[in-house]
């Protein structure tokens, strides 16, 4: 691991408030939580994210879910190296450390700003914390949208020509064995590998910055066009035909499939309100319940769906599966803590789905 770090004053103020503790402890922890996230990946977000949020769900993962590997390295890295810490007994530090983690992470991984405000689900989900955790997430987002979206100049990815560096004596050329011969053509050989490797990696990554820039260019044309013909691909019909309630759901999705760098333009909330997405309030249930069957389980296929993360997605797949407008409310109630018949303005419930759609669907 790198050096570590000088301690955030925002760490030191959030672990001292709540457990009244500044020393030795406090340091063990700050090194835990400065590794953690230097190996983080989707699924330590995801882990990180149910301990944060405290909901029902283990973030050692349901049947079927593959985070047991993740949650052992959260709860082993995340003390620092302090033997007598138990994850059962130290819940509640356990949960700071991971918020911790995550307002370490929401500034520089896409998945993890874009985890924390879904699970939030626009305000129905509370976390006790002794920071604005959503707060960071959605300026992480902003600022993570502007950054990822940032052109290079022709100047940034231009290859200088490397320089092979070999030298022979003159004087010595006469009298030289062939195994001295040898050995100075073993060491042309190296610096001329060398030097291709070199271009080599170059020319890599000006393939990569060009390929990402044609990635950016493709996404913004084809939303462009798509708000531009103002027509429904999943639906067949204009925006403005297709019924209010379920709107958010089918326009947020097909925004989702436009998308190609996550976490996705600053610009998502603004077309979803031109795209005819009202700001007035939906039953998250009538939203799930207002689709056909087909288009529920088309939409919810990912393996990464969880109740935490994903709660809406998780609606889908839960009504798909019981092919029921009504079997699924009770049991994924339970599992989220959040009724079923919660309201949420239409345009932020599309902006949460499409945002679970790119978690589920768009890599970091």
């Amino acid at each position: 691991m790198a050096k570590l770090p000088e301690m955030s004053v925002d760490f030191a103020n959030w672990y001292a408030d709540a457990f009244m503790e500044d020393g030795s402890r406090r340091e063990m922890r700050w090194k835990g939580v400065v590794e953690l996230a230097s190996k983080a990946d989707h699924l330590t977000a995801e882990v990180l994210t149910r301990l944060a949020f405290r909901t029902a769900v283990p973030a050692s993962g349901r049947k079927g879910e593959t985070l047991a590997d993740a949650y052992s390295t959260v709860v082993s890295t995340i003390p620092g190296g302090d033997a007598s810490f138990d994850p059962s007994k130290d819940a509640r530090e356990l949960q700071v450390l991971a918020a911790a983690a995550l307002a370490r992470l929401v500034r520089t991984m896409p998945d993890a700003a874009l985890v924390v405000t879904t699970s939030a689900m626009g305000g129905l989900r509370k976390t006790d914390l002794p920071m604005d955790l959503v707060g960071m997430a959605e300026a992480g987002l902003v600022a993570l949208s502007a950054r990822k979206h940032v052109r290079e100049s022709v100047d940034e990815i231009l290859l200088a020509a490397p320089k092979v560096t070999f030298t022979v004596d003159a004087e010595n050329l006469a009298t030289m064995e062939v195994d001295q011969f040898k050995i100075h053509f073993e060491k042309l050989q190296a610096a001329t590998s060398a030097a291709i490797e070199k271009v080599v990696s170059g020319q890599n990554s000006v393939v990569k910055a060009l390929h990402r820039r044609i990635e950016l260019d493709e996404e913004e044309l084809q939303m462009l066009w798509w708000l531009t013909g103002g027509h429904s691909l999943s639906a067949d019909k204009p925006f403005n035909k297709i019924p209010d309630v379920i709107r958010p759901l089918i326009l947020g999705r097909e925004l989702g499939e436009l998308t190609s760098v996550s976490p996705g333009p600053r610009s998502i909330r603004a077309m979803l309100a031109r795209a005819g997405v009202a700001t007035g309030k939906v039953k998250l249930a009538d939203a799930v319940n207002g689709v056909n069957v087909e288009w529920a389980k088309a939409a919810s296929g990912s393996d990464l769906i969880s109740p935490v993360t994903t709660p809406i997605h998780f609606a889908l797949e839960q009504r798909s599966e019981m092919n029921s407008t009504d079997a699924w409310q009770s049991g994924w109630s339970n599992l989220t803590g959040v009724s079923a018949d919660a309201q949420l303005p239409s345009a932020k419930l599309s902006e949460l789905f499409y945002r679970e759609h790119v978690f589920l669907n768009v890599g970091s």
